[in-house]
């Protein structure tokens, strides 16, 4: 009965109820999204983890340290790998590259440092942090070497170009085929490129070669912005995203990260950096002060 008792509440501390969370997209700030604290010491994990519930998160900043095997393992350039919300986080790890590179390969120039999502009544909001190629693509609004947000918003991966049958046209320099932001159906993995020379790391982008461009089903709020704040010598910025929730199907995310998380995935087009990559399995972890408080309570009812 304590065991039962004692997962129950464990349960209970780390599956918050879902919250409606009212994201600006075109405020040109993170505030919103509980992260004022974002430009302090990325070194430290509280500095990522949002302060309001209702956001679910995973970061992956710098190299993973764990991927010490990798040949391009570099100590001084490792940085947090943690996912989750508010209330509870955890380890996140980081596969290797094609077994053998850790990412970002390439180093701070192509690196993805972290994604939120969180979504109320109308919208689904996505908040991509990540640092620039080029100064010159920052100053025409548009990402760099991110590809284009691919979603699986009928919970199944069963289904869509590889488990993802929604994807938002982020646009860039050198691919401005579709419609700027459309959002479009990708039922079949023709619908999307595969990443190169990192093919694991697919999908990458809508193919509109295959994908009708005129087929819109709406088309998503983006803001994109300099977060003015640098990582390794190099500039860190932010795309917010909003997609209409009655362009996808109304979906409502689940509660547990690591299961809302999977909803998403944001690649480079080449491939050398990309995520989330959750596992199956989350492994929770939960302060030792409220388990043990948590045991002395039920003890103490005994």
């Amino acid at each position: 009965m304590l065991k039962l008792v004692l997962v129950v509440a464990l349960m209970l501390l780390v599956m918050p109820q879902a919250m409606a969370v009212d994201i600006n997209v075109n405020d040109g700030s993170i505030n919103d999204w509980g992260l004022s604290q974002l430009t302090g010491d990325w070194s430290d994990e509280n500095t990522w983890i949002p302060t309001i519930d209702g956001v679910s998160f995973f970061v992956e900043d710098n190299q993973d340290p764990f991927n010490t095997a990798a040949a391009n393992y570099n100590a001084s350039y490792t940085g947090v790998h943690i996912y989750g919300n508010r209330t509870y986080q955890t380890v996140y790890r980081e596969p290797l590259l094609a077994g053998t590179w850790a990412e970002p390969y390439g180093g701070e120039r192509y690196d993805i440092e972290a994604m939120y999502v969180t979504e109320n009544t109308t919208h689904i909001f996505v908040l991509i942090i990540f640092s620039e190629l080029y100064p010159y693509w920052a100053s025409q609004g548009l990402p760099s070497e991110l590809a284009d947000l691919a979603l699986d918003l009928d919970f199944n991966p069963a289904t869509g170009g590889y488990g993802y049958e929604y994807g938002v046209n982020l646009h860039r320099l050198g691919n401005q085929n579709g419609q700027k932001y459309g959002i479009y159906a990708t039922p079949n993995d023709s619908c999307w490129t595969v990443p190169s020379p990192f093919i694991q790391n697919k999908p990458a982008e809508i193919n509109f070669s295959v994908v009708n461009a005129s087929n819109i089903l709406g088309y998503a709020i983006v803001s994109y912005f300099n977060l003015n704040k640098d990582d390794f010598g190099k500039s860190n910025f932010a795309v917010e995203i909003a997609i209409p929730k009655s362009a996808v199907g109304n979906p409502t995310l689940p509660n547990n990260p690591s299961e809302a998380l999977k909803r998403f995935w944001i690649s480079e087009f080449c491939g050398n950096e990309a995520g989330p990559t959750i596992s199956e399995f989350l492994t929770i972890l939960i302060p030792a002060g409220i388990v043990i408080g948590v045991m002395i309570y039920i003890r103490g009812k005994k």
